[in-house]
């Protein structure tokens, strides 16, 4: 058998699940490729038995160029897919939403894996409830599933459709915030970024990392943000803290954001479907990441500066 994942991945924690999955589909059946998202080609699709998607979770749902990705997928007709992701603390609709796109396109889903993840917006808390994951025992669920996935796969292909799993029932409450985040609404509530001219070095770190082009640091004015899917990644990702936002209007909201949080992750726990590996008492909730980030950014800037 023979696999194919495709992943998109900024921080790192959702390629290190696809590395998971890939490394326990290896140990079954020794033929697995893994590409990013970006890099894929469409049309060697069949010569895979199996083709895997992962993302990170964007607002209860999977980023907007995902989306578009598998809108503009050919015919999959009876090709066998699976799904995954990571998320810190909430999954909403994503797999459901990815692997309705997918059976759309004709694809069989035949395998849906989340694994929790750090924060990494600059609009979050840090440590944040989900801070300490993916940890050793988090890895090894992903490798248990791509073992499985190469155990199972074969069988299905040969016709024992009764070993399709079925995606696990969204909670309503995450349906209705994942409408409400639409596109639009997610553009009005990211704030409008800046370029520090003062302290930008040019190193086109914002245009590498932007998975949508949303970047042109060299025209003039730089283009900023022009298009925007809310990952947020290059605020965080810019190595002079030159790409500057008020987050106020969001920071605003973090307290009732996290006791939701914190609600789903007790829920969660009590069905033994989470860890906490840290104490949920103990986030700031004045110590935001960009915050922290800028501390982090101007002690390197000032040793750098003594040498």
């Amino acid at each position: 058998m023979k696999t194919l994942i495709i992943v998109f991945s900024q921080s790192g924690y959702t390629r290190t699940a696809a590395e998971c999955i890939r490394d326990g589909l290896f140990s079954r059946q020794g033929e697995c490729d893994l590409v990013d998202l970006a890099d894929v080609d469409k049309g060697l699709f069949s010569e895979y038995d199996l083709i895997g998607l992962g993302c990170p979770v964007y607002f209860y749902k999977e980023p907007q160029h995902v989306s578009a990705f598998i809108n503009n997928l050919p015919d999959l007709t009876g090709m066998h897919w699976f799904v995954f992701c990571s998320h810190g603390s909430i999954m909403g609709i994503t797999l459901h939403s990815m692997s309705e796109g997918l059976k759309k396109k004709g694809a069989v889903i035949t395998g849906y894996y989340d694994m929790f993840a750090d924060a990494c917006a600059p609009f979050a808390l840090q440590p944040t409830y989900t801070t300490g994951h993916p940890d050793e025992i988090d890895k090894e669920e992903a490798r248990s599933f791509g073992r499985e996935l190469a155990d199972r796969i074969p069988r299905i292909i040969n016709g024992e459709t009764t070993l399709i799993p079925a995606c696990d029932p969204v909670d309503e409450q995450w349906v209705r915030e994942a409408e409400i985040l639409s596109p639009e609404i997610i553009k009005f509530i990211i704030p409008p970024y800046t370029i520090n001219q003062e302290t930008c070095i040019k190193c086109h770190t914002c245009e590498k990392v932007c998975p949508v082009n949303g970047f042109d640091i060299e025209a003039t004015p730089p283009r900023v943000q022009d298009p925007c899917i809310g990952c947020t990644y290059c605020v965080m990702a810019c190595p002079t803290c030159s790409i500057e936002a008020d987050w106020s209007m969001m920071n605003a909201h973090n307290k009732e954001h996290y006791a939701q949080m914190r609600k789903w992750l007790e829920h969660l726990a009590a069905q033994g479907k989470f860890r906490w590996l840290m104490d949920p008492d103990s986030v700031d909730f004045e110590d935001y990441m960009f915050l922290q980030h800028k501390r982090r950014i101007k002690a390197k800037l000032e040793a750098a500066a003594e040498k």
